[in-house]
């Protein structure tokens, strides 16, 4: 007997909300202010209940930045000890060491190419997302070695995606940390690229996004993936759409285009469990909910 597993998308509910921060480990939040008096990650407290009030901001070291849209300027490592952070108007990345009494700048270190606006980290490694193609050169990723005290040690960089100027938005690992996403807003295409046991990426394989303008994406325990679409921000236009990657490291769409009937869907959340999946929607100023639904047959 064969069972085969999918994923549907149902909209559950629209909630009006003013602004959704990143969660870090429990009792934190951090959020990065890019401002152009000097980047910097607010830190806030977090009850149980889910309320959170101001714990201070550690400077990133890095001078005042660029405007970006993008999705995972912040990431942490699975074992809360580093937070990395992009500082795009400088070119480099940030990473604090988590400790009780708070942030503790550890390294600062060039992001292997211009503008990096996205982040992620898996296995002790970490990949950014380099968007030069909007200060006229290319865009691109870069891959380093997360050191024992936080330091990055370059793997790789100037990865190429589809093109030289695509409009990225974020990139991110799956769970197991051998697969990477990148979204293209100006294309509309989703790029995967294969990571090997030394960190090394190699790719992309370009497939095209079954919605307009792939924002943000989220990945899922069983390699599922849901990715936003603005559809270039126009009203009430919104959608979120599910894929799943199979062993060739390709990407099979399951739920394509699931309206929300909302504008410009961006960010996107899943649950622990899985059950639910949840996108910001910045022209409409509030979040649309997603239950995901597993078959078995």
């Amino acid at each position: 007997m064969k069972v085969k597993l999918s994923f549907a998308l149902l909209l559950t509910v629209v909630v009006a909300l003013s602004t959704l921060p990143s969660f870090a480990a429990a009792g934190a939040v951090y959020t990065l202010n890019n401002s152009s008096s000097g980047n910097a990650v607010l830190v806030f407290s977090r009850a149980a209940d889910g309320h959170i009030v101001p714990a201070g901001m550690a400077a990133t070291g890095a001078p005042a930045q660029a405007r970006i849209g993008n999705q995972g300027a912040l990431a942490i490592d699975a074992a809360n000890r580093f937070l990395f952070a992009v500082n795009a108007g400088s070119d480099n990345i940030s990473v604090f060491r988590i400790g009780e009494n708070g942030l503790r700048l550890v390294d600062l270190v060039p992001s292997g190419g211009k503008q990096p606006i996205s982040l992620t980290v898996s296995r002790k490694v970490l990949y950014v997302l380099n968007n030069g193609g909007a200060v006229g050169g290319s865009d691109t990723i870069a891959g380093f070695a997360v050191g024992a005290n936080g330091h990055l040690r370059p793997i790789i960089s100037g990865l190429p995606l589809s093109a030289a100027s695509v409009g990225p938005a974020q990139i991110g690992f799956n769970n197991d940390g051998d697969i990477l996403l990148v979204a293209e807003k100006n294309t509309n295409n989703i790029d995967l690229f294969s990571v090997d046991d030394n960190g090394v990426a190699a790719g992309p394989t370009v497939v095209p996004s079954a919605g307009q303008t792939p924002f943000g994406f989220a990945f899922g325990k069983r390699n599922q993936v849901f990715v936003s679409e603005a559809f270039g921000g126009a009203p009430n236009a919104g959608s979120v759409s599910s894929y799943v990657v199979p062993n060739d490291h390709t990407l099979r769409t399951v739920s394509a285009v699931v309206a929300d009937n909302q504008t410009a869907p961006c960010w996107v959340v899943l649950t622990n469990d899985g059950r639910f999946a949840y996108t910001t929607n910045t022209g409409s100023g509030n979040v649309s909910g997603y239950r995901v639904v597993l078959t078995v047959r």
